[in-house]
């Protein structure tokens, strides 16, 4: 994690609770490491990414995973978001992924 926290208090405050760990490649010989806490993402915040995604995409990632992280890593998401902020769209990937997104799906004719 980015910062320290305890890490039991909070899987006893959060019914479903996931790790997302991002690997940020700086240039050919730099990479970071990042990991993350988050609450599974409801309806209700995918609906709101729906409807603020086609006025401003950039907004409306930054949103959906400020609105999903567990609050004691909220400082260190915005943080790392203002230093790199693609990261938004990587962790809204995994976040969708949690949804029901899925990049394997094929279609046959029948």
């Amino acid at each position: 994690m980015s910062n320290v926290i305890d890490l039991d208090a909070i899987k006893a405050k959060y019914e479903k609770l996931y790790t997302v760990d991002v690997t940020l490649e700086l240039d050919d010989d730099t990479t970071e490491k990042r990991s993350y806490l988050f609450r599974k993402p409801t309806m209700a915040s995918y609906d709101r990414f729906v409807k603020t995604s086609a006025n401003s995409p950039t907004k409306a990632t930054r949103a959906f995973v400020i609105d999903n992280i567990v609050p004691e890593q909220l400082d260190a998401l915005a943080t790392d978001i203002e230093e790199y902020p693609a990261i938004a769209m990587s962790l809204t990937d995994k976040l969708f992924a949690l949804l029901g997104l899925s990049k394997d799906i094929s279609v046959k004719k029948l």
